[in-house]
Order: C-alpha cells, then structure tokens, then sequence
C-alpha cells in the first residue's frame, strides 16, 4: 500500500485535467507541486456491489504502479477503474502503457 505522503487527497485538490482513457480504466494525471507522486483508485459501487471485490482490484492496481513507477516524479494520478478490470488479466500492461504515455511529461 502506499504511504499516506503518496496519496492523493481529494478533500484539498482539485482534479487533474489531462484525461486518458484504457480499457480497465480511465486515468486522470497531472503535474504536481509538491515534488512526489500521489496516485488515488476509485472504484464505484457499478464495478462490483462486494466491497471486498473493489478493496482487491484497488490493491491489485497500486501495486502494479508501485513496482513499475518512479516515486520520485510530480505527478497526480488519479484512476477511475471500469467494470472491464473485474475479469482484466492484463492490468500489468496497462499500466505499462501509463508509464509509456507519463513519460512524456
């Protein structure tokens, strides 16, 4: 799980503006001023009614990012995961393809 530092809060922020959208998923990013990375999953009610369903798939997610990303970068993302993600075997290479369009930035 990330830290707290590494959470995006939506009680003090407003939402990044730059939207991408995958298959899985919908990403909004941008950059940040604090310096370090602060990422956030949201997965509604429509995704699954089990609670214990959505707690894994935003597990599952996070740590993928986790692994693959550089905490380092400012950056905000935010993910708004679809109903695609429940059976979505690929999430690794999605977020691949994040990190490939992150790069960019």
């Amino acid at each position: 799980m990330f830290p707290k530092k590494h959470r995006f809060s939506f009680k003090n922020e407003l939402l990044p503006k730059r939207t991408k959208s995958f298959p899985s998923f919908t990403l909004r990013y941008g950059k940040n001023q604090e310096g370090g990375l602060r990422a956030a999953v949201v997965v509604s009610k429509r995704v699954h009614k089990h609670a214990s369903v959505r707690n894994k798939i935003k597990r599952q997610l996070l740590r993928h990012l986790e692994e693959k990303f550089d905490k380092s970068r400012g950056l905000d993302l935010v993910f708004f995961v679809k109903k695609r993600a429940i059976d979505a075997a690929n999430m690794a290479d999605e977020i691949e393809s994040v990190l490939d369009l992150l790069e960019e930035i």
